[in-house]
């Protein structure tokens, strides 16, 4: 698995045909305006499967989208509702 230069704080596993996915993505752009764009970095599971499959496994995860704060080592599976998300990223 190929970490990125920089290691970001936020990764979000996301995949081809997950609405919830889409949902997330524009809550990230629209209602929080981008602010924590530089903290997390996207794994989708068709572009990079193999360091999808480890991080998915690492932190349990079985569904998309997740939110995975490697500082924490917690995961949002949650991913619908504006103030969980904004709590999860300000924690």
């Amino acid at each position: 698995m190929t970490e990125p230069a920089v290691q970001t704080r936020f990764v979000l596993l996301t995949q081809d045909n997950c609405p919830n996915c889409e949902r997330l993505k524009l809550m990230l752009a629209k209602p929080l305006r981008g602010q924590f764009d530089d903290q997390i970095v996207t794994v989708h599971r068709e572009q990079a499967a193999s360091e999808f499959e480890a991080l998915a496994a690492e932190y349990s995860v079985q569904s998309t989208p997740a939110l995975i704060d490697r500082e924490r080592g917690e995961v949002l599976r949650n991913t619908g509702g504006l103030g969980e998300v904004k709590n999860f990223l300000t924690a």
